[in-house]
């Protein structure tokens, strides 16, 4: 599995450089930020904050997302289960699956037992926040 790693600022530093430019500066800062995102290829992928960095981690037609080293996406996390939850594709459709874990998965802070994902949506599982990506043609 492929992984982009992309690099955050650090808060001083955009306080420092956005102080002396024009009024919206800090907006076509992020647009440029987030640009790099848009180049990835089609697919879906979860984004994972990882210090001061995000993980961009693609999806396969099934992925097992948990603590044990056998999953497609490992979360080194006490709150993950082993086997936590899957992403998998229904009628074409993503959705995710809680691979009865202890501690659940939320999706846009909601507890599910399974649910479709959309670009954008937020994912919980355990203490880890991810985003779900959808790049279309």
């Amino acid at each position: 599995m492929t992984a982009l790693t992309l690099q955050a600022s650090s808060p001083t530093e955009l306080d420092a450089t956005t102080a002396v430019m024009h009024p919206g500066a800090l907006l076509h800062r992020v647009r440029m930020a987030a640009a790099a995102v848009w180049r990835l290829a089609p697919g879906r992928y979860f984004a994972i904050p990882d210090g001061d960095s995000v993980v961009v981690l693609p999806l396969a037609g099934i992925t097992r997302i948990g603590r044990r080293a056998s999953s497609d996406i490992v979360l080194d996390d006490s709150t993950v289960s082993r086997r936590h939850a899957l992403v998998l594709e229904r009628d074409g459709e993503p959705v995710i699956a809680d691979d009865r874990s202890r501690n659940g998965v939320y999706v846009n802070g909601r507890r599910v037992s399974q649910a479709p994902l959309r670009n954008g949506d937020e994912v919980q599982i355990g203490d880890r926040l991810m985003r779900f990506i959808d790049v279309r043609r």
